[in-house]
């Protein structure tokens, strides 16, 4: 099977969460009808690597100073549904990104 990466825009909040359980819960409180299918948790030392999968190095260094305090990244894509952020979660904005897709 071929892949391609399909444009898209990615909308990022950031948090502080000890594990990605956690942020799933919180967002199950918050934002019932989200389809966490298409919700990406991105935190710990693999961070600029997770993040790599999703955008160019130009916009992960931009989210990452963006982050400030924060150790915890969660990706919106395109079909999650909407999230206007929490107490929680701050939008840090839309970023456009790419996704993997098979290839028709």
């Amino acid at each position: 099977m071929t892949a391609i990466r399909a444009p898209a825009e990615i909308t990022v909040f950031s948090g502080a969460f000890a594990s990605q359980p956690l942020v799933f819960a919180h967002l199950l409180d918050e934002a019932a009808g989200l389809d966490l299918d298409h919700v990406e948790v991105c935190q710990g030392s693999g961070l600029r690597a997770r993040l790599g999968g999703y955008f160019d190095p130009e916009t992960v260094t931009k989210i990452l100073v963006a982050l400030e305090d924060d150790d915890t990244c969660v990706l919106f894509l395109p079909k999650a549904g909407t999230f206007e952020g929490s107490a929680r979660l701050r939008t840090l904005g839309v970023f456009p990104g790419t996704l993997l897709r098979a290839a028709p």
